[in-house]
């Protein structure tokens, strides 16, 4: 049993999700649900911040892939990424997910890449 936690915030059209912990299967569920509720309501910008999250196993990751998918895809939406380990980016280059989102150092540099 994980210890997993989010937190959530909205500014203007910036959707921000913070994990916390072990991002896996039920963590990785928890992410998309927040997030999901979110885009209907007109935000299509989210920022993932997993800095509170440096190990992701491959479930999680599945449910990211599949929320990237959502959010650009289907949603024509930005999605960026902050805090990323080292090896949590060469996993994401890896599985395509930085073709879907852009990394960033803090989230203050991902909310002003989006804001521009």
């Amino acid at each position: 049993m994980s210890n997993f936690t989010i937190n959530t915030e909205k500014t203007a059209d910036i959707f921000i999700v913070r994990s916390n912990g072990y991002l896996d299967e039920s963590g990785g569920a928890a992410v998309f649900s927040a997030v999901d509720k979110e885009l209907p309501e007109g935000c299509n910008k989210v920022i993932l911040n997993l800095k509170e999250s440096p190990v992701i196993n491959s479930q999680g990751i599945a449910q990211i892939i599949e929320l990237s998918e959502i959010i650009v895809d289907d949603k024509g939406g930005e999605l960026a990424f902050v805090g990323l380990s080292d090896l949590t980016y060469g996993v994401f280059k890896m599985v395509g997910l930085l073709q879907m989102g852009n990394p960033f150092a803090s989230e203050s540099e991902a909310i002003e890449a989006m804001r521009q």
